[in-house]
């Protein structure tokens, strides 16, 4: 399933993360999803959500 440019999104955070989803706009089922930490880019907690929001991503969109 290809997702657009533009979808709608949702972000919450709480003290330690912020979640991102996005939403196909034709369908309105979710197609993307985000979490990121409080800490520097590059450091093994920034990586390890960066690739748990990858493999959401693709799991929402049936390509894993």
């Amino acid at each position: 399933m290809e997702t657009p440019n533009r979808k709608p999104i949702v972000t919450t955070r709480t003290d330690n993360f912020h979640f991102s989803i996005s939403f196909d706009p034709s369908s309105g089922a979710p197609c993307e999803f985000f979490i990121t930490g409080r800490g520097k880019v590059g450091q093994q907690l920034d990586i390890e959500l960066s690739d748990l929001s990858v493999l959401a991503c693709k799991i929402m969109q049936g390509k894993e």
